[in-house]
């Protein structure tokens, strides 16, 4: 028996203008941090050193961390929940899933773990993924929506 009939899949406009702004500011601050880590250096009295912004993208990139992370424990209750029991979307949302954990892990890792021995390749970890995100949130969304529409075809249409 289906225990949550009154909850809805989709979200409301306002949550779904939160979740995008929270998401496009963390990538917005992380993509820009990559830009001036490696593309803006500064030239300096001993060779390039980093520019002054930099420290900024990351401290504000760490607090849209934070933000994301009540942002997707604002979705988890709700719309991966009943998406699941309706098993819409499953693969997809899963995905997301363990991409979110991923970037939360390194990201931790990052913060409290980095090191000399793994700065090569630790961070690559990160930013790889955190680059393809809108792809991947995307994908999720357009897979939803191609799954509801096609579950919500009149039945001479299916014919």
């Amino acid at each position: 028996m289906n225990r949550l009939p009154h909850l809805h899949i989709r979200f409301s406009p306002d949550h779904k203008r939160a979740i995008y702004a929270v998401f496009l500011l963390l990538w917005l601050s992380g993509a820009l941090w990559l830009a001036f880590r490696y593309f803006l250096q500064v030239p300096g009295d001993f060779g390039p050193q980093a520019h002054p912004l930099e420290n900024w993208w990351l401290r504000l990139h760490g607090l849209a961390g934070f933000a994301a992370l009540v942002v997707i424990g604002s979705v988890l209750p709700v719309h991966a929940r009943r998406a699941w029991q309706l098993k819409k979307n499953r693969r997809s949302g899963l995905s997301m899933k363990l991409v979110f954990f991923w970037l939360a892990a390194t990201g931790y890792a990052l913060y409290y773990f980095a090191s000399e021995t793994n700065a090569a390749w630790l961070p690559v970890l990160h930013w790889s993924v955190g680059l393809a995100l809108p792809l991947l949130l995307l994908f999720h969304i357009r897979s939803g929506r191609a799954r509801h529409k096609l579950s919500h075809k009149p039945a001479a249409a299916h014919a």
